[in-house]
Order: C-alpha cells, then sequence, then structure tokens
C-alpha cells in the first residue's frame, strides 16, 4: 500500500466513524415526547378541524366589535399573546388569538410549512368564524403572513399592525438548517435546546409566567414539532420578504410597526427600509431586544389602539 493509499483509507475510516458518531448523536437526542391530543384536552382552547388539522384558538371580546387577529411568530405561540389579545378586547375589539399549525394546541400535520401552507390556515379560520373583514396584528415571523394575506385579500383587511417584524434575516445560521441532514442534526442538537433556555429567561417572580414558559416548552416536545419547526424555517424564516412589503406598499390600507432598536434577531435596519418603502406606515420604537414587548404590553396596546382609532374611525 502506497502512502497515498494509506492517507486516503485513514481519511476515510475517519469520516465514516464521525458519521457514524454524529447519527448516534441524533438517534438519542430527540426529544418529542407526550401526546399531543391530551395536550390539547387539558387547555381551555377552541378548537376547529380545518383542512389540514385541528386549530386551536381564543375569542375574546364582543362578536359584533371589529375582529383584531392575532398572528404569533416562529416559536412563541399564541399563550404568550393573551395578556395583548385580553388587553385589546377591553379596547372594544373582538380579538381572535389563535395557533398556528405545528406550534401551541394545534395540529402538527405532515406537510410543508410554506406561505401558502399558513395562508390558507389562517384564511379558513376567519370563514369559519364568519369574519369579512379583519385587522391584522402579526409578530416576527407573523408579519411576513398578515402582510402576505393583505396582498391576496385586500378587501379582507382593514388595517395591520406588526411588531419586530421579520423582514430579510439573512441569517447563516437559518442557512445551515436549510441544509438537508445537517440542519435537521443542528435544530434538534442546538436549536431547541437554545429555545428552551431562552424560555428560561422570561421566568419572573409571577407564578402564571412559570406555568407559561413550562407550557411553552412542552408544546416544544411534542411528536411533529420538530419537522413543523424545521420546514417552517426552511420555507419562511430565511426568506427575503422585501418584495412583499413591496407590493403592500402599493395599497392604502393602514399599518403600523413597532420594533426595537436592540433586537438581536431581527435586523432594525430591516425594518426601517420597509419604513422607508411604505411612506404612509406609522412606527413605534421600543428597547429590550425581540422579546422587549412583552414587557410594555399595556403600551403597546394603548399605541396601536390610539393608531386604529385614528385610522379607522
Amino acid at each position: 500500500m502506497t502512502i497515498f493509499q494509506s492517507i486516503f483509507t485513514s481519511t476515510f475510516f475517519i469520516l465514516l466513524l464521525i458519521i457514524v458518531v454524529l447519527t448516534v448523536i441524533y438517534a438519542f437526542s430527540s426529544f418529542e415526547k407526550g401526546d399531543l391530543k391530551s395536550y390539547q384536552e387539558k387547555s381551555d382552547y377552541n378548537f376547529v378541524n380545518l383542512s389540514k388539522g385541528q386549530t386551536a384558538y381564543k375569542d375574546y371580546g364582543n362578536k359584533n366589535d371589529p375582529a383584531i387577529i392575532i398572528i404569533h411568530g416562529a416559536t412563541l405561540p399564541s399563550e404568550g399573546y393573551v395578556g395583548f389579545c385580553e388587553g385589546l378586547s377591553l379596547k372594544g375589539y373582538r380579538v381572535i388569538c389563535y395557533d398556528q399549525y405545528g406550534r401551541g394546541y394545534s395540529d402538527r400535520p405532515v406537510s410543508e410549512y410554506n406561505m401558502e401552507f399558513y395562508l390558507d390556515q389562517l384564511n379558513e379560520l376567519l370563514g369559519y368564524l364568519e369574519i369579512k373583514k379583519s385587522i391584522l396584528h402579526g409578530s416576527s415571523m407573523g408579519a411576513p403572513i398578515a402582510i402576505n394575506y393583505a396582498n391576496k385579500y385586500p378587501n379582507q383587511v382593514s388595517a395591520i399592525g406588526l411588531q419586530v417584524p421579520l423582514v430579510n434575516s439573512n441569517s447563516k445560521i437559518l442557512s445551515i438548517l436549510k441544509t438537508p441532514i445537517l440542519g435537521n442534526f443542528v435544530l434538534r442538537t442546538f436549536g431547541i435546546p437554545f429555545s428552551k433556555n431562552r424560555a428560561e429567561q422570561w421566568v419572573t417572580d409571577n407564578p402564571e409566567q412559570r406555568d407559561l414558559v413550562d407550557r411553552y416548552i412542552a408544546q416544544l416536545t411534542l411528536p411533529g414539532t420538530e419537522q413543523s419547526l424545521l420546514s417552517s424555517i426552511r420555507n419562511i424564516a430565511n426568506t427575503n420578504f422585501i418584495p412583499d412589503y413591496k407590493k403592500f406598499s402599493q395599497s392604502d390600507i393602514p399599518i403600523h410597526i413597532a420594533y426595537a432598536s436592540d433586537d438581536d434577531e431581527i435586523d432594525p435596519k430591516t425594518v426601517q427600509q420597509v419604513l422607508s418603502l411604505i411612506p404612509r406606515a406609522e412606527s413605534f420604537v421600543f428597547t429590550g431586544g425581540h422579546g422587549g414587548g412583552g414587557f410594555i404590553v399595556d403600551e403597546l396596546n394603548n399605541i396601536f389602539t390610539d393608531f386604529l382609532n385614528k385610522n379607522l374611525n
């Protein structure tokens, strides 16, 4: 055997060993457990069976009041917005707080979690609730869903509110997650543990906050969550939505954008780019990072409802 053959053979076996080790780690690091049905039954949510599965939602306020639809972000389900929803309902609005497929108490169908998938779910839910026109409020990944819904169904949207909106992440980490096999490994071994650890930072002295974090972590472990997260990341989270915001700018739908100047997940410069594309947009800037809005819920409620009163009445 020549020295080159020896080097090649050694390299081959080292690579093979690495692949075997990573495969074993991946196989034994599965975090999914529990039963979605029993998890759903323990909730106080309403459920409707739509074309791709059950969608969980809460319906606040008077059904005759203008409807606001809360569209959550990539990982934090609708339970994280209960205070926001309740506050808006006390100001004379009907508020629908729902879980997207793959999150919270909703089903986790095996499907491609792309924009049309989310738009269909929202449109079917509004049809079931017989809401013909609504105000959309999208946070983080929920923002481009709201914008694309307005672009597709402009006559069904009276106004839009966005909070820390996803515009164009251009993230190297998200690019890795889009890579077949490697992305699966990274999400399972690093992504989900990171999300759990980040949630622990939300805990305060309030026992209800502790319960919320525990439920959030529990929903991350339900069967089907990993594939739904990975699919939405690959189809939504690492997309450039500037063309969609540009298309929306051609409409006359009122829009308000609240964002954090110190957001380390959504680059504030991308939000400012959207504001320059939509001169009519009103905005509010806060500090506290991507989740900073959770500490100023009442203030954001007041700002958004003032905006609605000025533009819709």
